[in-house]
């Protein structure tokens, strides 16, 4: 049994790459970007050693492995038969000079520029003041890392990559107080919305907006908690003529939907709300 667990370990390090599938290396990117908290479905963490299969669903290539080794070799959400012949791998990581002509971009970015210089500011105000950035895209998280720590600053990340105890160690982190501790958390918008306390901060950066306001609000809820001795200050930060400013258009049009159809029950001045109205206030 030995051999033959060694000879189906070989066959699927041959697993090709799945740059030479154009339809499912879309499939692939649209889910681990859009998605950036995404977790593998066998082992609910953050996947390692990416594989997506023929029928287009993503796992980590060790949890399909143990998958595949079962008597009836199928997919696991969709139960389709999969061997290792329709499993793909991730295609490989961009060299480091790419990402360094990236890091070196952003730092021209006038939108990253406003935040260095609001960070700055206040670090002048008070060295030891500790703020919260989010985002709702990992890839700018990593990519504010550098200009960050030209700057002079102090950071962390928080993202959807991490499992809970990595996370749980970021956190416990950045609680490190005076100036000698990180200063600036670099946290993804939705990994970061609910079950932590960030009250050690007192200033909250938004770099993008969300379509939905629930989602900002409940991230901006991790700073302003119980325990917060600061007044906390939020700032977006919006690119004029953008589609930034339709995203706001939108959020207040959502406020203003849930507010007449939750906030005025039983008045008569009251607009019912109709099959228009409901779709907009859900619609994604």
């Amino acid at each position: 049994m030995l051999w033959l667990w060694y000879a189906y370990c070989l066959k699927l390090d041959s697993m090709p790459d799945v740059s030479n599938n154009p339809e499912l290396l879309m499939k692939m990117v649209a889910v681990l970007q859009d998605s950036e908290d995404f977790d593998c479905p066998i082992c609910i963490c953050p996947p390692t050693e990416t594989v997506i299969t023929r029928c287009a669903h993503i796992f980590c290539r060790p949890c399909i492995l143990k998958t595949l080794q079962r008597a009836k070799q199928c997919c696991p959400l969709c139960r389709r038969p999969l061997s290792v012949s329709d499993l793909f791998s991730a295609p490989p990581e961009s060299s480091g000079s790419d990402n360094t002509n990236t890091s070196s971009r952003t730092t021209t970015s006038s939108k990253v520029s406003a935040l260095i210089k609001l960070l700055i500011t206040s670090r002048a105000e008070n060295p030891a003041r500790k703020s919260v950035v989010f985002s709702q895209f990992q890839k700018m998280l990593v990519l504010l890392e550098e200009p960050l720590k030209e700057a002079g600053f102090k950071i962390l990340r928080l993202d959807g990559s991490m499992n809970a105890k990595k996370r749980a160690q970021v956190i416990k982190q950045f609680g490190v107080p005076g100036p000698d501790g990180p200063t600036v958390l670099l946290a993804s918008l939705k990994a970061s919305g609910a079950g932590i306390n960030l009250a050690v901060a007192s200033r909250v950066y938004l770099l993008e907006p969300w379509w939905n306001p629930a989602v900002e609000e409940q991230a901006m809820d991790r700073v302003h908690r119980i325990g917060q001795e600061e007044d906390v200050t939020v700032v977006r930060l919006i690119a004029q003529s953008s589609i930034e400013e339709r995203i706001l258009e939108m959020q207040e049009r959502k406020k203003k939907l849930a507010k007449e159809a939750f906030g005025r029950r039983g008045t008569k001045t009251q607009r019912e709300v109709g099959i228009d109205d409901l779709r907009a206030l859900m619609s994604l």
